[in-house]
């Protein structure tokens, strides 16, 4: 049971044990959060609003990117928890089932793979909260309405984490009409900065400027997502033409 994963797992839910908590939303409510899980190599699997409450979570024997002796069962999740957000936003997309859970340990339920997306050797998923990352694992990780999870499948629990992208975009605008999109990176403390040189998913966009701009125009809906070189691929956002 080594490794800097299982050790942040530790850490989280032993504070979880000491500190007060906040009054946490009864079982039964849901409330509308934004789930992604990606890749170290920019593969996006999960990228959508679901509404997260109560989830009941199967285990894997197979969940073994954590050690120990995993066992194939389930477990009801009380809550919005980020883990139970991820177990809501994959169910309703196929090629991204099952889950693969870890529940070696006594100290809470692990992640080792979205879909075909599973941890081997050195890579692990971390989990950030609203941009920040979370020592109280998948379970203990309370959501509030409108907060955004990340599950990053890294490369190396021995590399450090690298900045996440953002993408500020307007929901609707007029058909061939330029407008502004803006590209931001949020660090582990999370603070933003604007990024240079991002790319846009959206063909014949330009990267963006040193204050992390970049002006487009679209003729019909349109999916956007920003790249850059070391960073975690961006949120998506859905650009439609207004009427």
């Amino acid at each position: 049971m080594n490794g800097k994963p299982v050790a942040r797992l530790i850490l989280g839910f032993a504070l979880l044990a000491i500190l007060v908590l906040p009054v946490v939303p009864t079982a039964s409510a849901k409330v509308p959060v934004h789930v992604r899980a990606v890749t170290w190599d920019g593969r996006i699997l999960l990228d959508r609003t679901v509404r997260a409450g109560t989830a009941t979570v199967r285990t894997s024997g197979k969940a073994t990117c954590l050690g120990g002796s995993p066992g194939s069962g389930s477990k009801r999740v009380p809550g919005a928890t980020a883990l139970g957000a991820l177990q809501q936003a994959q169910a309703v997309r196929k090629p991204h089932r099952p889950l693969l859970i870890s529940n070696a340990f006594d100290f809470g339920l692990g992640v080792c793979g979205v879909g075909d997306a599973v941890a081997e050797g050195e890579q692990w998923w971390e989990l950030t909260h609203n941009h920040q990352p979370s020592t109280l694992g998948g379970e203990g990780t309370r959501l509030r309405k409108n907060d955004s999870v990340l599950w990053y499948l890294a490369k190396s629990y021995n590399l450090p984490s690298p900045d996440e992208l953002y993408l500020e975009a307007p929901g609707k605008v007029r058909k061939k009409k330029s407008f502004k999109v803006r590209v931001l990176a949020f660090d582990d403390q999370g603070r933003s900065r604007p990024v240079a040189g991002a790319k846009l998913s959206v063909a014949g966009t330009g990267r963006t400027d040193s204050r992390g701009y970049a002006r487009v125009s679209i003729g019909k809906k349109a999916r956007f997502v920003a790249r850059a070189d070391g960073l975690i691929v961006s949120n998506r956002v859905v650009v439609r033409i207004r009427r």
